[in-house]
């Protein structure tokens, strides 16, 4: 019969276990009635040790179905619990008493059944470990999904908010080219209606301007007309009066027969009527300073002399007539 793979743990533990095993102990011949065949084993050999495990006469049916249990679940990765201990210690302890078993081995099939018992706790253990880690991990991932799904109604949100701001911006944007277009428009229509007044109002200007012109000239012709007619008739009458009014004496001087004597001569000048008794003097003028007179001075000398005015010779002007023409002859004084 070949060993299982519980028999070869328990054959492992028996030898971890060997240290603790009584010195001194010999080996024992004892016959069951319900067995086959005796065992028989040396003296230095454990094998006398796992006899009742390794009989065929032990019921390891359990501990075959518990190890055989605990495979599965490692291999399949499942969460179901173990089969309590209680149960097994239970199963185990009937089986105990059913077998005819020295204390010592008693005492390794209690040792055994207490690794077993360890072994499975440590597995338990170590189960619950692992289904906390994939727990955490499980939470970690759907906390991750979830921050992701977050992130992604966040970004969502942003755009569809960057989008309506887009959209309101392009629209104020909009509205506010329109209401500029018409505030540009209606400025224009203002400025033509302004200059078509302003052009109505020149016009009017132009056209009073003009009427004022016209009366002012049919005013001034008007005026003209009517002087030149006094000046007309004033003229006429004068020219009637002229015919009746004395002619004033043209009295000139001559030599005759070697005297003085007067006659008259129309082409010399009357006798005045009116002098002026006092004679005429200048007007007193301040004298400038010295540096204008300065200036005026320097002036005069840069002026060139054909620039100067010309004086006529008053003296010659004024001469009076002193000639006589007396029989065609010219006599002076």
């Amino acid at each position: 019969m070949s060993c299982s793979p519980v028999n070869q743990r328990l054959s492992e533990a028996a030898s971890s276990h060997s240290h603790s095993t009584p010195c001194g102990r010999g080996t024992t011949e004892r016959k069951e009635p319900y067995r086959d065949h005796e065992l028989s084993v040396s003296v230095n050999s454990t094998s006398s040790l796992l006899s009742p495990i390794y009989h065929e006469s032990y019921e390891s049916d359990d501990d075959d179905d518990d190890l055989q249990r605990l495979e599965d679940n490692n291999s399949a990765g499942s969460h179901r619990t173990l089969r309590p201990p209680e149960e097994g210690r239970h199963s185990q302890t009937h089986s105990m008493e059913n077998l005819n078993l020295t204390p010592w081995e008693a005492w390794l099939l209690h040792k055994e059944r207490e690794g077993r018992v360890e072994l499975q706790r440590k597995i338990s253990e170590q189960l619950k470990q692992e289904e906390e880690l994939l727990k955490e991990q499980q939470h970690k991932e759907k906390k991750k999904l979830l921050a992701e799904e977050q992130r992604k109604e966040w970004v969502r949100k942003k755009k569809e908010q960057e989008r309506k701001e887009k959209e309101e911006r392009l629209l104020k944007e909009q509205r506010d080219k329109e209401a500029e277009e018409r505030g540009r428009i209606s400025a224009q229509e203002k400025g033509k209606e302004k200059y078509e007044a302003w052009l109505r109002k020149k016009k009017m200007e132009e056209q009073e301007r003009k009427r004022k012109e016209k009366e002012q000239e049919e005013k001034s012709l008007t005026e003209q007309r009517e002087k030149k007619d006094k000046a007309s008739q004033v003229f006429k009458e004068w020219l009637e009066q002229a015919k009746n009014k004395p002619r004033p004496v043209l009295n000139s001087y001559g030599y005759v027969n070697g005297k003085l004597t007067g006659y008259y001569d129309a082409s010399s000048y009357p006798a005045p009527a009116f002098y002026n008794p006092i004679p005429w003097k200048p007007i007193p003028v301040p004298p400038p300073p010295k540096e204008a007179t300065k200036n005026v001075s320097a002036k005069k000398k840069k002026r060139p002399v054909s620039s100067q005015s010309y004086r006529p010779n008053v003296r010659s002007l004024n001469k009076p007539k002193d000639n006589l023409h007396v029989a065609g002859r010219i006599l002076k004084r």
